[in-house]
């Protein structure tokens, strides 16, 4: 009878809690005032319904609601958005205009909040961050470009071993094994991290699947933090019975520390003694930074988001450009006309970067892929620690989180008509100024995409070896325009989940 009624008097707390934190979000928050759906407002489970149960479709609720309720709403107790491109650079701000904080329960659950991508603080973000951007510079990329020309050359090798077989090849593997290897080499020497994802008679599907479990899960780590930091500590074999899942996460770890144990273990010093170049986490681990930002535990979780974040999207907006290549013929053929001259003497004559920036029609098939692919799709909230924003009549307090999707960017017909419609050659001949304006694949700001020049490298090689006049003869396999258009938000972009992918067959 005691435990009766000591369960009874613990439920009336939690229902008479909850009830208060519903009234006081709902009528006494600070954000009380600003426009929205009240049950968003009240309640982080609505979000997770959306993005959860019925599979990262938060951000179309989000549309719908601005739709409804005007270009600033509340989209959960915490957290606002607007809809209005003309602000973008007001929230995705550079550092000389005011600091810029990461939101910190924003991807908290995925484990890796010592990495500088979801740092809080700004000022420790800009230190763990500076000492990565000469690796991802355009004079880095330069340095790379012989590496790059190495990997583009591997795949096309790897390609043609299927010519004339009648064997399906899924390319969103070949690109991820592509863009895998490329990252790895930045982050470390090549001799260091063993086979080449390219080498895998498959593309190694693995490490694809991997990746993209994650994010498949990314609202179940964001939405219940604790786990990310549970199941690693869960054997493997226990895990995968209880929350296969959460095998993906410990399994990205393992690959990580394996690689930071062997750059602690060698020395930069050696490597140039060799004549070996440095990599990014050999300078890291011989920087001037304080131990604390050198420890092995910090590294893991920057290799961590280095390895996955320059590997996915990367290789999605290869796949999607080739799609529409491979489906449309009169693509296909002005990309030809293009490349003859530049590619002609592959590969004893290299084209640079600077060159393939050169080449207008391959460039705007790169933009127009960026546009519908997007990026990173999911919001990405920022936070002001010291001002209050203003928009129109509304004044954003301070410590508040808002963002936009680059979605709602991209997506704009008034400055992109018929915006869900793959047209090149909107990005010929003069441009309306609203579209380079709206055009956010790589956001903006000092929290901008760190790796935007090697991607463009990437992307824009291997789119030329691949489509050159005299290349490999691929032909779309059981592959529509479903398998490529933006069906989930999962922080990462994905079309329908039941998608096998860009396939191909090589003729």
């Amino acid at each position: 009878m005691e435990d009766t009624f000591n369960l009874t008097v613990l439920g009336g707390v939690i229902v008479l809690y909850s009830l208060g934190l519903v009234i006081y979000r709902l009528y006494f928050s600070p954000l009380a005032k600003f426009p929205g759906s009240k049950l968003a407002a009240a309640t982080g489970w609505y979000e997770f319904y959306f993005d959860y149960w019925i599979g990262g479709k938060y951000v179309f609720e989000i549309e719908r609601m601005h739709q409804v309720y005007g270009p600033i709403i509340r989209i959960n107790p915490h957290e606002l958005s607007i809809r209005d491109p003309d602000f973008y650079n007001e929230i995705y701000v550079t550092e000389n205009k005011r600091r810029s904080n990461h939101y910190d329960l924003f991807a908290r659950g995925i484990g890796m909040d010592e990495s500088h991508i979801v740092t809080v603080d700004h000022n420790l973000h800009r230190k763990r961050r500076k000492p990565l951007e000469p690796f991802f510079s355009r004079a880095g990329i330069a340095r790379l470009e012989p590496a790059l020309v190495e990997m583009s050359l591997k795949l096309e090798s790897r390609l043609r071993q299927y010519e004339g077989k009648h064997t399906v090849v899924t390319l969103d593997h070949a690109f991820s094994a592509f863009s895998g290897d490329i990252i790895r080499r930045v982050c470390f020497n090549k001799d260091d991290f063993g086979d080449l994802f390219m080498d895998h008679p498959d593309f190694s599907p693995d490490w694809y699947n991997l990746i993209h479990n994650i994010l498949r899960h990314f609202p179940v780590f964001t939405g219940f933090p604790l786990i990310a930091r549970i199941v690693t500590y869960i054997p493997e074999s226990i895990l995968l019975k209880a929350f296969p899942q959460g095998q993906s996460l410990n399994r990205l770890k393992d690959v990580a520390l394996q690689r930071i144990t062997h750059v602690m273990n060698s020395k930069a010093t050696e490597l140039k003694d060799t004549h070996r170049e440095v990599s990014l986490f050999h300078h890291i681990v011989e920087s001037d930074m304080p131990e604390s930002e050198r420890s092995p535990e910090r590294l893991v979780q920057e290799a961590q988001v280095l390895l996955s974040a320059g590997t996915v999207t990367t290789a999605r907006t290869i796949a999607f450009a080739s799609f529409y290549i491979l489906a449309r013929s009169e693509i296909k053929a002005k990309l030809q006309a293009e490349l003859r001259d530049a590619m002609d003497g592959w590969p004893e004559k290299v084209p640079t970067f600077m060159d393939l920036e050169r080449l207008q029609y391959l460039q705007a098939i790169i933009k127009e892929s960026l546009r519908l692919s997007y990026g990173i799709m999911h919001r990405l909230p920022r936070v002001s620690p010291d001002l209050p924003i203003q928009y129109k009549d509304f004044t954003i307090p301070v410590g508040t989180p808002v963002g936009m999707s680059s979605y709602f960017m991209h997506t704009d017909p008034t400055v992109y008509p018929d915006p869900m419609t793959f047209r090149p050659e909107r990005w010929l001949g003069a441009i309306d100024p609203a579209m380079h304006r709206n055009y956010v694949p790589f956001t903006r700001g000092s929290r901008n995409c760190l790796g935007m020049n090697l991607a463009m490298a990437e992307i824009s090689l291997i789119l030329a070896v691949l489509y050159r006049p005299n290349g490999l003869k691929l032909e779309l396999y059981e592959t529509d325009e479903t398998d490529v258009m933006i069906a989930h938000d999962f922080m990462a972009p994905m079309p329908k989940v039941t998608s096998k992918g860009v396939r191909v067959l090589i003729r």
